[in-house]
């Protein structure tokens, strides 16, 4: 937001420096608003935040009911593509003046660009950015993202505790294979900067079974793409999506099936993916729940990679129908912790060589991963300051 809305919340002692810390770091993996985090982490209330934005920019506020009991003839006061493009609802028009609800009412640029288009004065109103997709589904079938639909629903929650350390799920597994050189790493917590040098994408100084010429020629990819080009796209990276981007597109050259999934309250959710080096149509439409058995699930409840073969459940036949392909003889899944808890999850599956060989290289490209959201945070404190 052009306005510094967490800085004015301190400000007014509504949220603590902790809290906001907590809610930027939630905005960089989950994106949106610094509002909408705040509203899913529980510490505002979105009637309280609509009433403190009116109040602290001067400009009223719409109410669920004006933004929900629209007439048609209002709604075609704005053309759909501005409404996409700008995020706005329009409420009425009085004269030339045209009345909209938008997430910032401070944007004087979208609204020049609003009224020119228009030829109305635009007399904007202030709404949480929540509120505007329940109505923009509702009025211009603008689907909204899921992580909307909880907080409409009233789900909102404080920030989970770290969990202890679990035992590793996969350990009881009989078909499952565990790399005991990694028993350290199993976990990528969020690194500082200072580790930058410490998480090269070197390859693994341990010797290697299987085809030695693979390894080599492994070993020449990562340095030419990940030290010279993909590590330097990675800490320009503008957003958390151009960062699940550069991750799955790299691994997506050695690996047949590549996929992120973003883990949020009690479900895990489709956010990139290749298959046979092609972008998988709809797989952000994905949805896996984690309270019924998975391979997300023992991943995000163990904290830890896994790597073996899928067993046979509703949810991992699910994921792998969204992969567009059949079932793999083995797969690796690495989860990226963030605030005590699994944020997201990577998975791989096929490629030459065996994964095995694999999972310190994947932990470290998720260790970059990790890095990158930390330069995303430090970037909103320092805009935030």
């Amino acid at each position: 937001m052009t306005i510094k809305l967490g800085e004015m919340l301190v400000r007014a002692g509504k949220i603590t420096p902790a809290e906001l810390d907590e809610t930027l770091k939630s905005q960089v993996i989950f994106g949106g608003r610094i509002g909408t985090n705040l509203i899913e982490m529980g510490y505002v209330e979105e009637k309280d935040l609509a009433h403190f934005l009116s109040k602290k920019l001067g400009v009223p506020y719409a109410s669920p009911d004006q933004l929900m009991s629209l007439p048609p003839q209002v709604l075609r006061l704005i053309p759909e593509e501005m409404v996409r493009k700008y995020k706005i609802i329009p409420l009425g028009l009085d004269k030339k003046k045209l009345v909209v609800a938008m997430a910032d009412p401070s944007d004087f640029a979208s609204i020049e660009e609003i009224s020119f288009i228009t030829g109305f004065i635009v007399m904007p109103l202030v709404s949480p950015e929540l509120r505007l997709a329940l109505a923009l589904e509702k009025h211009y079938g603008i689907r909204r993202e899921t992580r909307y639909i909880s907080v409409a629903s009233g789900g909102r929650r404080r920030p989970r505790e770290a969990d202890p350390a679990e035992p590793l799920q996969q350990e009881q597994k009989k078909d499952t294979t565990v790399n005991p050189s990694a028993e350290e790493e199993e976990v990528i917590e969020l690194p500082l900067l200072s580790e930058l040098d410490d998480l090269g994408m070197d390859p693994a100084e341990e010797p290697m079974q299987g085809n030695l010429r693979n390894a080599a020629v492994r070993e020449e990819t990562i340095r030419q793409y990940t030290i010279d080009t993909f590590s330097m796209q990675l800490a320009e990276a503008k957003d958390r999506d151009a960062i699940a981007n550069l991750i799955v597109g790299y691994a997506g050259q050695e690996f047949d099936r590549v996929a992120l999934f973003l883990v949020r309250g009690n479900a895990a959710a489709g956010w990139a993916a290749l298959s046979q080096k092609k972008g998988v149509a709809g797989f952000e439409e994905l949805q896996i729940p984690l309270d019924a058995p998975s391979v997300l699930k023992m991943v995000a409840d163990g904290k830890s990679f896994y790597l073996g073969p899928l067993a046979d459940t509703p949810a991992n036949t699910k994921i792998l129908a969204a992969l567009e392909g059949g079932k793999p003889p083995c797969a690796l899944l690495v989860p990226l912790l963030m605030m005590g808890r699994v944020v997201a999850i990577f998975y791989v599956d096929g490629g030459a060589g065996e994964l095995g060989e694999r999972v310190i290289d994947m932990q470290k490209l998720i260790g970059k991963a990790a890095m990158a959201f930390e330069i995303l945070i430090l970037k909103n404190k320092i805009l935030m300051t």
